[in-house]
């Protein structure tokens, strides 16, 4: 044997070495991908920073569409009646204010729009019958939101 030729192969490779950047083709299809899962999978809704605390109901259906929120809250001073109405985070002084803005995005949209009405649970339903009547009266839908039903605890038996 030869002390030398520890190093050398006995056969020759016909693989050969390359040199440069590598392909970063799937990369950026991965990098897309998730990018399409994460727009899609993303809440369309923008929601106000009103903090308002919504009912419970049993069904799971949501409104996929972005359309325009109304957020109804319970008055903030002491003893007043009535409640607080917000429209494209502006606040109404009146449920009068309200129609006039919803007939004014009737007139200016192109196809029908969609209303998201987001009330208070503490807020009476008369109030929430207004809004939605004048929503109703100008022409556009309307859809009330809801918090999901809390989940059920899981118990291994029940007494």
């Amino acid at each position: 044997m030869n002390p030398a030729g520890l190093g050398q192969r006995r056969y020759r490779t016909r693989l050969k070495y390359r040199s440069g950047w590598p392909e970063l083709t799937a990369l950026v299809d991965i990098l897309f991908l998730s990018l399409l899962f994460f727009a899609l999978a993303s809440n369309f809704v923008r929601v106000s920073g009103i903090d308002i605390a919504l009912p419970q109901v049993n069904t799971r259906t949501t409104a996929a569409l972005q359309r325009f929120v109304i957020s109804i809250a319970p008055s903030d001073a002491e003893g007043e009646q009535g409640v607080r109405i917000y429209f494209r985070e502006k606040r109404c002084k009146d449920i009068d204010e309200l129609r006039q803005e919803l007939s004014v995005l009737h007139d200016s949209s192109p196809r029908r729009a969609s209303v998201i009405i987001r009330a208070d649970r503490s807020v009476p339903f008369e109030e929430v019958a207004k809004v939605m009547d004048a929503a109703k009266k100008a022409q556009l839908a309307c859809f009330i939101a809801v918090d999901a039903p809390a989940p059920a605890p899981s118990a291994a038996y029940e007494k």
